[in-house]
């Protein structure tokens, strides 16, 4: 199975990621995780948290729109990705290239390092001419 995590790119429109999880014949599931300890850190506001409620739920509606169905979880995204590779395994993992603060990129080095050590492939194009590393 293949996931694509959509992280703060809430959008349908242009989605290079679920674009090319589409391309391949396994399964595809779209997933966002609501991450609690992100909404903690010192750089997000309620403010931010308020619009980003109102894009997720945007999101849902275009997906349900296009037939598209949306897995919304909320905790970690480890925990969440290990539970799902339990029950079905997951081939791979498509999403961009986030450019958050360090928590997220953290987040995403745990991530790397699990998937690779799962043989899972992890897909992430850039968004922005803004890069990682």
């Amino acid at each position: 199975m293949n996931i694509v995590w959509f992280k703060r790119d809430l959008r349908l429109h242009d989605h290079e990621p679920l674009r090319l999880a589409c391309l391949t014949p396994q399964t595809t599931l779209c997933l966002h995780i609501i991450e609690p300890e992100f909404w903690l850190q010192p750089d997000t506001s309620g403010r931010q948290f308020d619009f980003y409620i109102e894009c997720l739920s945007e999101l849902k509606t275009a997906c349900k729109q296009l037939n598209i169905p949306l897995c919304i979880r909320i905790g970690k995204v480890l925990d969440i990705l290990k539970s799902i590779h339990a029950h079905t395994p997951i081939t791979s993992l498509y999403s961009y290239q986030e450019t958050g603060n360090n928590w997220t990129f953290e987040r995403d080095k745990h991530i790397k390092k699990w998937g690779s050590d799962q043989k899972i492939s992890w897909v992430e194009p850039k968004q922005f001419s803004v890069i990682r590393g």
